[in-house]
């Protein structure tokens, strides 16, 4: 489709990925498994637009997650090299869990040497791209997919569980925004979905779903960069059910066949676009700090301890490198969380990052964390749903920030913050902090 350069203001841009498929210097990152091939290639994608001759960096990046201290160390070391200053430069990650680990959680990290090497490749694609810059217009449209479901449910007994809510929170659109050159090349693709991209868990590297939709773009449109951009889904994961009712473990068809769903919809989506007039590009970024609750007891720390001993010598014979890593984690941050209290430093708030970009009239908004849908459907709701899009594990992965309701509802993400070296839960004001932080910047011109 050839978007008239008459109904639309005419921007610079270039694209281009570049493969971040381990061994990068020769070393593997972190997994949640022991690789053992390669499913799919994965990619750093990255978008340069401009407008008035300002320059925006847009990294898509088939990672579980950067860490804050990684997204900072890039962001330096692309303003250096390109010029753009940090709060023009938006780098977010698939969060695949059978992609590469480059943030602290459980026992793994994000700096090594194939964090170099990725850095390297980054900054050399996007140096190269600032260069290659040529007019171009931006149209945008929205379809629909239908393969993802709330997974808290709760239970006759009062309990919450990770389980298929058919009535829980969920959106299923699909938002597109396009980049052609003067000749009607289709030349970008910005897309976004909210699902939790758990389809697969290795033991082959692999993009999950959102690395088969944006493979499965590019091999449809040929000279097409594809850049998926992940939606706030710290509640929402694949409908996979099984016969029990319960989730169902994916397989690579699964994976494959999402894929291509969301495929589908972004070129649905590519049939009914409208053109994006673009003045100008505005950023906007914030870090605000969010409420802790009360740190653990020390009796609570303890059965933290205890549990974690028991599992290890339960596993003496049989071990299982993620569980195990995961015990050593938690007896870890018991150490933290005793030592902080000893020292009194307990920490009382922890920072969060949130940004808006507004690129013409259609705004993203993003987040720093595993963020529950609910905060997205806030802020389309003060901004205008049709061209606001919101975006999650932007400029750092950290930890799930529940609604105050969920906070009360107990169950996996509330409690997950141990595998995040988060010294406590949130505390219930956390709900009000999270939609300030939204409001502020809504209320930006």
């Amino acid at each position: 489709m050839c978007i008239s350069m008459k109904h639309a203001n005419p921007i610079d841009a270039a694209f281009g990925k570049v493969s971040i498929t381990p061994p990068i210097n020769d070393v593997y990152p972190d997994f949640f498994f022991k690789p053992r091939g390669v499913l799919d290639d994965i990619f750093a994608r990255i978008a340069v637009i401009q407008a008035n001759e300002s320059p925006a960096l847009i990294i898509a990046v088939d990672t579980l997650g950067i860490g804050i201290a990684e997204i900072a160390e890039l962001e330096d070391a692309l303003t250096n090299a390109t010029g753009v200053p940090s709060n023009r430069i938006l780098i977010t990650s698939s969060h695949s869990h059978s992609a590469p680990i480059l943030c602290p959680i459980d026992l793994y990290g994000g700096f090594s040497p194939y964090f170099d090497g990725m850095c390297a490749r980054v900054i050399q694609l996007a140096t190269e791209l600032l260069t290659q810059l040529e007019p171009m217009t931006l149209s945008c449209g929205k379809s629909m997919a239908d393969f993802n479901v709330n997974r808290r449910l709760i239970t006759a007994q009062g309990n919450c569980a990770m389980l298929p809510n058919p009535d829980g929170v969920v959106d299923k659109n699909v938002p597109v925004l396009a980049c052609y050159r003067e000749d009607g090349a289709l030349m970008g693709i910005f897309f976004s979905y909210c699902c939790h991209p758990t389809i697969l868990l290795g033991p082959k590297i692999s993009g999950d779903y959102p690395g088969q939709a944006q493979l499965a773009l590019e091999a449809r449109h040929r000279g097409t960069t594809a850049l998926y951009l992940p939606g706030v889904f710290g509640n929402v994961r694949p409908s996979l059910v099984g016969e029990n009712g319960g989730f169902r473990g994916g397989t690579p068809s699964d994976a494959m066949r999402c894929g291509s769903e969301l495929a589908d919809a972004v070129d649905n989506a590519l049939k009914v676009l409208e053109p994006v007039p673009v003045e100008t590009i505005q950023t906007w970024r914030l870090m605000r700090p969010l409420p802790l609750g009360h740190p653990p007891s020390r009796t609570e720390l303890n059965a933290v301890i205890s549990q974690a001993v028991k599992s290890a010598q339960a596993n003496e014979d049989n071990p299982a490198s993620w569980q195990d890593g995961y015990q050593l984690a938690m007896r870890g941050w018991a150490q933290q969380v005793r030592l902080e209290q000893v020292e009194e430093r307990v920490p009382k708030t922890v920072n969060y990052t949130f940004a808006r970009w507004d690129i013409g009239d259609v705004c993203w908004m993003t987040f720093s964390g595993e963020f529950f849908l609910e905060y997205a459907l806030y802020a389309q709701e003060l901004l205008g749903a049709d061209r606001t899009w919101t975006l999650g594990y932007t400029q750092g992965c950290q930890t799930y920030v529940p609604t105050a309701v969920a906070l009360s509802e107990g169950g996996y993400e509330p409690n997950a913050y141990k595998r995040w070296k988060q010294s406590a839960t949130f505390a219930p004001p956390v709900e009000e902090a999270v939609k300030a932080a939204i409001r502020e910047l809504a209320e930006m011109v």
